[in-house]
């Protein structure tokens, strides 16, 4: 995570330095500062302004989007005393990062977010603690506001988390598992989370795909917060030159068979020889997930009869290897689960695995 720390006294910059040698980060004078801070703001993951809390707000506020995407920012004064977070407390890091500062400068950390205040939970804070992304964040609110009002809020997992299972032991929460919920066939009465790689809540009574950014169940229905664990590789082998929009639609069309999340995605993987595949490439960063490539021996290396995993005389002529896309995506998940086997398309075939680790 970058840091960038900014200054305007000579006492500032003193303790700019004091911070930087335990938290590593690029220090910045007053010289064109203004334009400076702005083009930071857009480049670095965490800003600490040694300054004025109004000369920052003032700086800043035209630049500012959502908290999912702005940088954590902690202003601090030129003598460590207080360290305030002031931009994205939870998703940002900036609350985390004001407590540490101030145990840098010796200082406090100043922290307004309720539930904080509260000691409640932050499914936002939970979320990125736990590598998840957030399918609705417009429902956090709801979650969080039924918490500090007291209402128990229902979280469906399958999977232990030591928070959820303190909160649940205090009353604050109720957990259930997946498949209780699957039996259960109930709509919300209660404030949901949702802890899935792609169960819904929401789904057709006649058992018809549905959309996975819903974040209610309907009218006089209470709000479903969708939490997705990034466990799945996907791998993906595909002809020379295979257009971006043909790779991007095949994997979708898979994970949505698996009624799976596209947010549940770790990672594409593939082999040397697709690395440089540019719908390959596009398809990554257009689904905002690394590219992990599988070295050939290792693929070489696995029992690809003894996993089961389905093999081509022709594949293996072009590429070397009896599998690509299943093989890569069990290697990239740590020899998880294989969820789908060589999903053919036109031109590519796309597999899917789940991190067995990450499970739970």
């Amino acid at each position: 995570m970058s840091t960038a720390y900014f200054y305007l006294t000579g006492e500032g910059e003193q303790l700019a330095r004091r911070l930087a040698a335990s938290h590593p980060g690029d220090l910045y004078d007053k010289t064109d500062f203004k334009a400076s801070l702005r083009e930071a703001f857009h480049k670095y993951d965490y800003l600490v302004c040694i300054m004025a809390t109004g000369i920052v707000v003032r700086i800043l506020a035209p630049l500012l989007v959502h908290k999912t995407s702005d940088p954590g920012v902690v202003v601090m004064d030129q003598r460590g005393q207080y360290a305030i977070s002031l931009l994205s407390g939870h998703l940002g890091g900036a609350n985390d990062l004001a407590r540490e500062m101030a145990a840098l400068s010796g200082g406090s950390a100043v922290i307004t977010t309720a539930t904080d205040v509260a000691g409640e939970l932050s499914f936002d804070t939970f979320a990125k603690k736990h590598g998840m992304a957030i399918e609705n964040i417009g429902a956090l609110k709801h979650i969080s506001g039924a918490l500090l009002s007291g209402q128990p809020v229902r979280v469906i997992t399958s999977r232990t988390y030591p928070e959820l299972t303190a909160a649940a032991a205090a009353g604050k929460m109720q957990l259930m598992t997946v498949e209780e919920m699957r039996q259960e066939q109930e709509r919300a009465e209660a404030p949901t989370v949702v802890i899935d790689e792609g169960f819904t809540l929401d789904a057709a009574p006649d058992g018809a795909e549905s959309p996975h950014n819903t974040s209610a169940l309907g009218r006089d229905t209470a709000p479903v917060l969708y939490l997705r664990p990034r466990t799945i590789c996907a791998g993906i082998g595909c002809k020379r030159n295979v257009d971006a929009d043909s790779i991007r639609d095949a994997l979708l069309a898979t994970l949505k068979k698996e009624g799976l999340s596209p947010l549940s995605l770790k990672c594409i993987s593939t082999i040397p020889l697709k690395a440089d595949e540019p719908g390959i490439l596009a398809t990554a960063r257009q689904l905002g997930v690394p590219l992990t490539v599988i070295p050939t021996a290792d693929i070489e290396a696995l029992d690809i009869t003894g996993l089961g995993i389905q093999t081509s005389g022709f594949v293996a002529k072009q590429t070397g290897v009896l599998s690509v896309s299943t093989a890569s995506a069990y290697l990239a998940s740590g020899k998880g689960r294989i969820l789908r086997d060589k999903e053919k398309y036109k031109g590519i075939t796309i597999a899917l695995c789940q991190s067995e680790e990450e499970r739970g």
